[in-house]
Order: C-alpha cells, then structure tokens, then sequence
C-alpha cells in the first residue's frame, strides 16, 4: 500500500483512508467458502464481544476452539459459548492442525510467551491490547513473526470502525485546516475488585489498559515522532488509576492524553483543532455504540454519525482477509512494536514526575 503526502501537512501515516469497515463476509450464490477457525487462547469477557459474537454474524468464520489456565473452566466456557471443544492447555490449543488464527486474551504479562508459542507452530495471532508488557518484549514477537512469515495483529479495534475513516477523510479534506492541537481520552469505571486491571506486574494501570487507545489515535493522526512535554498520574495501590500526559508531535502539533479508571461514567472524545477549525468525535472507541462528529468552521456547525459494522466486526474482517490473503491489513506490520513504544516512553515520563515529587 503506498500513500501519497497529504495537502494539509500531515504524514503520509496520518493521511491514509484505511480500508475500514468491510461488510461481513458472504459467499456468492451457489459458491462455498472454507471456514476461518478461531481459537481462543483464555476464557475471557472481552473474546464474547471481540471475537464470539462479531464470529456469529460473519459468514466463513467459525470459533471452534478454546484453552484456559484451568481445563474446567475452559470446558465450561465452551459449553456456555456454543464452542466445539475445550483443548487441555494453552500448547494444545496451539498445535491444533485446523485453527487459522490464534486470539490471545489473557493478562499482558503472558501474551509474549503465548504468542511465541503459537508462532512457532504456524498460526497468524491477533492480540489483544497491550501486546506486551513494553516494546522490548513486542520487538521479540515482531522479529519472531517476521522470520516465521507468520502474521501478528494488535486487537486495537476501534481503528477498524468507519469513523475512525471518516475523520482521516475530513482531515485530508482540509476543512479545518492545519491540525495544530489534538485532545485524546477514555474513561470507564474499572470494578476496584477487577482481577487485571489493577495489578502493575500483570500490566495494569490506566495507561497500559485505557490510555493504550487514545495513544493509538493521536499516532494515527499525527504520526510516531513525540516528546513528552509534562505527565502526572492519580497513584492507587501499585498502578496509576488515572494519568495525563501533554505530548508535542512533529510538526508542533500539541496534543494532550487521558485516561482514568475511577471516572464515574465511561467517556471517549477525541478533539482536533485546526487553524481553520474544529473536528470533535463523540465515542470513536467503540461508534457502533452511537456516535458523534461535529465540525466547526467560522460560524458554521455540521454534526454527522457514521453507520457500518462493530469495530469489532470490521477488525474481525481485517485480520481474516489478511490472513488468507485476500487483502493488506490496513495497519504495518510493526504497528504495535511502535504502539508499545509510545506507551513506554509515557511511562517513563509518569514515573520521572513521580520521582520528582516524592
């Protein structure tokens, strides 16, 4: 895929109309298509609305498999998922000859080894956000891909929606101009209880598990080149239950995240500022819940909603038609080697603040 420099002054990265979106997948009249079989690699919450349910409405894909720590709870889950079977452990699951892609959804920390192994007996991976622990341990996963010529995916599905197209486009018609500031949140509510998220060795926090998102929409629109002006975090217990990071792109873009745990309501806006005008998007983490953009030229106001497939449908349908060739995924494939980078770098500013102020 090549793309061309954009007029309005933004990298060739940042100006690509991504293929998002597709529709599921339906065979022609009187054709057959060859299923897609997924495994599941832990019985998880989030593979019901990730993978389990975007599955069922998409014709050719089938989840056929799953592992968990524990045997019983994953032969449970497969009972209550309509799953074909239960492996006995997550190796097992792996070196199952008929599984076309692996979905690893445990705790960040275990996601380097797991994804190592299912490298190594052949099968494409889509991980779950964040990859890895750091951008160390997702150089080793990239490397390993590459030498393998086995495809790895970071599950970061809400760039897959058709919104997040629909912004590249408003910005690359120049209606408001230069970009100059970018304001990225999300907030949820995470249950104190909560077996991951609060728990830094296991990669918690609300950078790693939140602040991964809006991380990820600032590096789509203002590309990879950032320095960290200023950070703080709200410290509880051994993670940063809430943190916010002023940020400085190339090309003087000034840009702002945020992510909080302990947020009364969830919340996710993404607020671009050009000199000419405003784009502000109301719920690009996951539109197919509803879905705002309103843009502010001069005295003028328009607001649109943008329809299509789940984010997670249309990364479903990404990783597939990647996988089988049919079509490039619209991210590269070190995509999430810089993901894990940028998020370090953030870190590493939190926990200089933190030293400072102690």
């Amino acid at each position: 895929m090549t793309f061309s420099r954009p007029a309005h002054g933004l990298t060739c990265r940042q100006s690509c109309l991504y293929r998002f979106g597709h529709a599921p997948l339906t065979p022609k009249p009187g054709s057959t298509l060859t299923p897609f079989r997924i495994g599941l690699l832990g019985a998880s919450r989030v593979a019901v609305y990730a993978i389990l349910e975007p599955a069922a409405a998409m014709s050719g894909v089938e989840v056929v498999a799953v592992a968990a720590r524990d045997p019983e709870r994953a032969h449970a889950y497969a009972q209550a998922h309509g799953i074909t079977r239960a492996e006995a452990d997550y190796q097992a699951l792996v070196e199952c000859p008929d599984l076309d892609l692996i979905y690893i959804s445990t705790a960040p920390r275990d996601h380097v080894g797991q994804a190592l192994a299912a490298i190594a007996a052949g099968k494409p991976v889509l991980i779950e956000k964040p990859v890895t622990l750091n951008a160390t341990e997702a150089k080793v996963i990239h490397r390993a891909a590459a030498r393998a010529g086995t495809p790895v995916f970071e599950a970061m599905h809400s760039l897959h929606h058709g919104m997040f197209a629909r912004i590249q486009a408003i910005l690359a018609s120049g209606e408001i101009g230069r970009v100059r500031k970018i304001d990225a949140m999300f907030g949820a509510p995470i249950d104190p209880q909560d077996p991951l998220r609060w728990q830094a060795d296991l990669g918690g926090g609300a950078l790693m598990d939140l602040g991964a998102y809006p991380m990820a929409w600032l590096r789509r629109i203002a590309g990879e080149a950032f320095e960290v002006l200023g950070a703080r975090q709200e410290p509880i217990g051994d993670v940063d239950g809430s943190f916010q990071a002023d940020l400085v792109f190339a090309g003087d873009i000034k840009c702002r995240a945020y992510a909080s745990m302990t947020i009364e309501r969830p919340t996710a806006r993404l607020q671009i500022e050009g000199d000419r005008g405003m784009l502000l998007a109301l719920n690009p983490l996951a539109p197919q819940l509803g879905n705002k953009l309103i843009v502010k030229v001069g005295d003028r106001q328009r607001t649109e909603t943008v329809d299509g497939p789940s984010s997670y449908a249309a990364q479903l349908a990404a990783v597939r038609g990647a996988v089988l060739g049919e079509a490039p995924f619209p991210l590269e494939a070190d995509d999430f080697v810089h993901a894990m980078a940028a998020l370090d770098k953030v870190r590493a500013a939190l926990r200089g603040a933190a030293r400072s102020s102690g």
